[in-house]
């Protein structure tokens, strides 16, 4: 999973507790998940059309701010000529700085180790980490046999 060396050192449920930890008062904090059947060109025409509708947005500055991330994000995907094997997620906007004071912009690309199910777009105050609970799963059965004088039971867990 390529995350960047901010996080590196994190394993992936820090990661998501991370992500979540991330809130501003904006709502300049883009969530983009790509599943692999989806193509790169369709991802950037639909952030085309984001962005034509965020200079609806009356607030000047939070105009800028949606339309910076989402820029920011479309830019990311064109350094991609079609969508990774698992899908992509990506995360951009400007955080807080540990001191509270310095704010910082964000672009993580992530390349999921599991397919990505769905197409999912969010421009809010935080990032949606929920999009990667799935990666935390575990999918492995164990099977259980008890043998005793009177039978036997099958079971899985």
């Amino acid at each position: 999973m390529n995350i960047g060396p901010i996080w590196s050192n994190l394993n992936h449920n820090e990661f998501s507790l991370t992500l979540r930890f991330f809130i501003r008062n904006g709502t300049s904090m883009v969530t983009l998940v790509i599943p692999p059947k989806e193509t790169m060109a369709n991802a950037i025409a639909f952030l085309n059309s984001e962005h034509a509708q965020a200079a609806n947005i009356k607030s000047k500055t939070t105009m800028s701010s949606v339309q910076s991330a989402i820029t920011s994000t479309r830019e990311k995907l064109k350094l991609y000529k079609n969508t990774p094997s698992n899908g992509l997620i990506i995360f951009c906007g400007v955080i807080l700085m540990e001191d509270n004071k310095t704010e910082k912009k964000v672009t993580l690309d992530i390349e999921p180790f599991r397919p990505a199910m769905a197409f999912l777009y969010k421009c809010e105050n935080k990032f949606h980490a929920s999009c990667l609970s799935y990666l935390l799963e575990d999918d492995e059965k164990f099977g259980f046999l008890i043998v005793d004088g009177s039978g036997a039971l099958f079971a899985t867990l």
